[in-house]
């Protein structure tokens, strides 16, 4: 009885260690939803990969402090996939720096889970989850534009840089076909790619070619330029030597700081009204700066981009995925300055168009020109990172080869999908704007009935475009923010039909000539609403304003049923329904009883701000592009962190602004000036007919 107990007890512990052994060997299996890079290339065509990734592979098993770096800096598993975190970047910095006896290569690689749709039915736009369903129905590819695909990771991968995208490429695939997972058992297979701009290897620098190393001499030559211009004003106290009205004079000091800088404080006090507009400039370039930096972002390395899925679904996100509103409002302020200060000049004289144009051209372009000089050249040398080839070169290429559309303001029409700088597009279509406005504006002062009946069809057929586009196309309502935008918006089918076409975003320029034309009639006159009124249309305004802004949650909502005709009403109507709001709000501040925004749009501290929102504006996307490619690791977002990245581009751009006023627009207004406005007598008189050009009937953009 005894022996019978024994044996029973030796085999119920036999049991016991079989159970545990295989649970430990469970517990020992690898349950990552992707599975690891492998370390390099073991075998396949190119020799000196093959043999370089033996040697790493042997100075691995020997401890070898350079192969432990180049391993260490290679993304191992998938953390943080089911929160939205798809970019294992590893460690760029570490891979490229490493002391192998070879040189080394930091690619991206893309690797793509195929993952079966569920077998059961469920909603793909949900984004609750049940804790105990199956892993596979969050990873399976959903189609929704709205959700960042899970089935889809980039991984950096640090390798010999004798081995070429494809050798990697067709290696990781043949890895992935037969490697073992878990999720292998469920049908679910993997591919991998892997671009030649994904890759960038520590002998790859790229060097100062002819075109970067003029850039460096133009800028030279300018430096040394204000510097000369500066020491020559300072000096000459005896302002009769070469006599102190000559174009020679004014010439020679054209790029001096002691000449230039006290002109950003200067202000037209010729109609008090219009001080509201300094304010309203500066904030508009706050809050695009600020959305430009949520897009930017966003579109690279984001840890919880499940919270960003939630956000596109709230009403406080539509403030920022529908911030362009913010650029209609520079159309609206352009459109009311042009009207405005070409009325008065046409009361005045009425001058050549063409001359006008030109003018015009010749105030915005030297800063554009020199802004695209730039990020054709120097732009790449500013930074590097994981994503540096793949989101820098190309903008480098771009203003390479289209840099003639931008200075021809074509850039919106020709070659649009590779336009130098995206965020660009707004000058051509201002540019083509305020050539309608001077033929309306002339027309207007020669024959005002004609003028304005022909103004109120323009502004009605600025309506009816964008619908009839919209409607025929079978276009979205608004300009969806999501990732397949944010991460390519040259391409994007919206942002090239309507986004950037002229005659799609005209209507906000137009309600400002209408205003412009209002407050052009209204220029001898003080405050003409009663209080009660100032405050009902301040109220009525702001509603409109943020009806405009957060209706556009109504189309974020993934349940919203699309209808044409509601999607290309609102195309049409959003803009103007803004337009009006924004226009009620300077109103009401300059000619109601709203003086407390009056005060704090007119602020003084608004009037140096303002002279630098055009370079703000072009500078400072760039900032956030870099940002953007030289990101290491994934970041996770917040709108707090967000406005603070925003506030600190902020400065960073009005920084650069204020240098690029001093060594570029101001001068270069100076030569322009003495060229088309030669002294006669006095300096002053013609510095003011140079202002009166210069400030009131061109210098009304941004």
């Amino acid at each position: 009885m005894n022996l019978f107990a024994d044996i029973l007890l030796v085999l119920a512990g036999t049991t016991l260690v079989f159970a545990v052994g295989q649970d430990e060997k469970y517990y020992e299996e690898k349950k990552d939803i992707f599975p690891d890079l492998p370390f390099g290339i073991i075998n396949g065509k190119n020799v000196l990969c093959r043999e370089q990734t033996r040697m790493y592979l042997e100075s691995l098993r020997n401890l070898s402090l350079w192969a432990y770096e180049m391993r260490d800096s290679t993304a191992k598993s998938v953390n943080g996939l089911l929160r939205g975190g798809i970019a294992q970047f590893g460690q760029f910095e570490e891979c490229l720096s490493t002391q192998a006896p070879f040189h080394t290569q930091y690619c991206i690689a893309t690797v793509s889970a195929d993952v079966p749709a569920p077998e059961s039915p469920r909603d793909p736009k949900s984004l609750i989850y049940d804790p105990n369903e199956s892993v596979l129905r969050k990873i399976y590819d959903k189609k929704d534009p709205a959700q960042q695909s899970e089935n889809v990771v980039l991984m950096g991968w640090c390798i010999p840089a004798s081995c070429t995208p494809t050798d990697l490429q067709d290696y990781l695939n043949e890895y992935l076909s037969s490697v073992d997972t878990p999720l292998r058992r469920e049908n679910v297979t993997y591919s991998a790619s892997i671009l030649e701009s994904s890759c960038q290897a520590q002998n790859d620098d790229k060097g100062f070619d002819q075109i970067d190393v003029s850039f460096i001499l133009v800028t030279l030559i300018v430096v040394l330029l204000l510097i000369a211009s500066t020491i020559c004003d300072v000096m000459w106290t005896d302002e009769e030597k070469l006599g102190k009205g000559s174009s020679l004079r004014r010439l020679l000091v054209s790029f001096s700081i002691k000449k230039n800088y006290p002109r950003l404080g200067h202000s037209d006090d010729s109609n008090p009204a219009l001080k509201v507009l300094y304010g309203m400039r500066v904030i508009c370039i706050c809050m695009i700066i600020t959305d430009h930096r949520f897009g930017t972002f966003l579109s690279n390395a984001i840890m919880n981009f499940n919270e960003v899925e939630e956000q596109y679904r709230s009403t406080l996100g539509t403030l920022f995925f529908h911030g362009d509103l913010f650029v209609d409002s520079f159309f609206i302020l352009s459109g009311i300055l042009v009207t405005y200060c070409l009325l008065i000049q046409f009361d005045k004289k009425v001058l050549n168009p063409g001359f006008i144009i030109l003018m015009r051209y010749i105030r915005l372009t030297p800063m554009y020109a020199y802004v695209i000089y730039f990020c054709a050249t120097m732009f790449y040398f500013v930074g590097h990172g994981p994503m540096w080839k793949t989101i820098i070169a190309p903008e480098v290429q771009d203003c390479r080869e289209n840099w003639w559309t931008s200075l021809l303001y074509v850039s919106n029409y020709v070659n649009a999908d590779h336009m130098c700088m995206v965020h660009s597009w707004y000058l051509p279509c201002d540019f083509h704007y305020f050539i309608v406005a001077i033929f309306l504006c002339l027309l207007i002062s020669k024959k005002k009935k004609t003028g304005l009946i022909l103004l109120g069809i323009t502004f009605i057929t600025s309506i009816v475009v964008p619908f009839v586009i919209v409607f025929v196309n079978t276009r979205p309502a608004v300009l969806f923010f999501y990732l397949d935008f944010i991460r390519s918006p040259k391409t994007h089918p919206d942002f090239l039909l309507t986004y950037v076409k002229s005659h799609a975003r005209s209507t906000p320029y137009f309600v400002g000539m209408v205003a412009g034309y209002l407050f052009y009639r209204m220029r001898e006159r003080k405050a003409n609403l009663t209080w009660i009124s100032s405050y009902v249309i301040f109220l009525i305004s702001i509603i409109l304003m943020l009806v405009s802004i957060f209706t556009g949650v109504i189309f974020y909502d993934p349940y919203y049923e699309y209808d044409t005709l509601d999607a290309a009403a609102y195309s049409s109507l959003h803009r103007t329904v803004w337009s009006i709001g924004s226009v009620g709000v300077l109103y009401v501040a300059s000619y109601g009883h709203v003086k407390w925004v009056y005060n704090v749009l007119s602020w003084k501290p608004w009037v140096p701000l303002s002279k630098l929102v055009y370079g703000a504006y072009l500078v400072h996307f760039q900032i956030q592009l870099r940002a953007t490619a030289k990101k290491a690791a994934a970041d996770v977002t917040s709108y707090f962190d967000i406005i603070s990245y925003a506030l600190s581009d902020i400065v960073l751009s009005f920084i650069v602004a204020f240098i690029l006023y001093l060594l570029i627009e101001a001068p270069f207004r100076n030569i322009f000036a003495i060229m088309f406005f030669p002294a006669k007598h006095k300096e002053k008189n013609n510095n003011e007919k140079t202002e009166d050009v210069n400030e009131t009937t061109v210098d009304s953009h941004l």
